[in-house]
């Protein structure tokens, strides 16, 4: 409290509230199934996971929609499945999981001429927990980098015309850190990668580097008010994760007012 010309004028921090998002590439579930994956994730208790290469009924999976089963393990009622084309018998895409009520859904199809039509699938998500409205992007781009800078120019266009106060894009990107393309989506996009702090409680400045090979990230558009308290990939002593996927799940625990 300040008391300045017989005024009172009150400073109240801002309050800021934990919000994770999870990014994981589940393979299929080829190599296992929905509620498998789920349980894995379960006591890292996520708010908002962005799934990429998804089989939704297809013969490899059993004829299971994968996303379902992992929301109905985790007891969330909140999840969208978006197909990028249709396989064994049934649907592959990009999915969202959110233990929040969802507002917005917003989908993108990228260009590109594979014959997987990568989409850029999109929640704003409707709670009161948090003052700002949040927005959480997902997506799967091209392994082609014929295309690339028209791909990105594509994608933050459509980022820009979804709403939200504050904005996290995850996914895997399928380019590696050290190209001019990651390059170019920093200029407006922070890494959670280097912000925050490790498992080991390490700042990620001091132990992390540009050209540790990766392709899963979790990023937040410059200019946006949060912190990241840690980020990391999970790979714990719980199991083997090379069972579940040929990729880890990326972890960014953040603060948002």
């Amino acid at each position: 409290m300040i008391l300045i010309k017989e005024k009172l004028i009150f400073y109240t921090d801002k309050i800021k509230m934990e919000f994770r998002i999870i990014t994981y590439n589940i393979f299929g579930a080829r190599l296992t199934n929905g509620r498998e994956l789920a349980r894995s994730l379960k006591k890292y208790n996520p708010d908002f996971i962005g799934l990429q290469e998804v089989d939704r009924n297809t013969k490899r999976s059993k004829f299971r929609d994968v996303v379902q089963e992992m929301a109905q393990e985790l007891g969330y009622h909140y999840h969208y499945f978006q197909k990028t084309m249709d396989f064994d018998k049934g649907e592959f895409g990009i999915a969202f999981i959110s233990k929040y009520d969802v507002k917005n859904i917003y989908i993108h199809q990228l260009p590109g001429k594979s014959k997987e039509k990568r989409q850029v699938l999109a929640a704003r998500l409707n709670t009161s927990k948090f003052k700002k409205k949040i927005l959480v992007v997902n997506t799967h781009l091209d392994n082609s980098l014929d295309n690339k800078n028209e791909e990105l120019d594509d994608l933050f266009a459509a980022i820009e015309g979804f709403k939200g106060d504050v904005k996290f894009l995850c996914g895997d990107f399928n380019l590696l850190p050290t190209t001019e393309y990651y390059a170019k989506i920093r200029k407006d996009w922070n890494d959670s990668y280097f912000q925050g702090r490790d498992l080991e409680n390490k700042k990620n400045s001091e132990n992390r580097e540009l050209e540790t090979a990766r392709i899963d990230y979790v990023m937040a558009k410059k200019g946006t008010d949060y912190k990241v308290k840690k980020s990391f990939y999970i790979n714990d002593d719980s199991r083997d994760w090379t069972k579940l996927s040929d990729h880890l799940p990326y972890m960014a625990i953040l603060e948002v007012e």
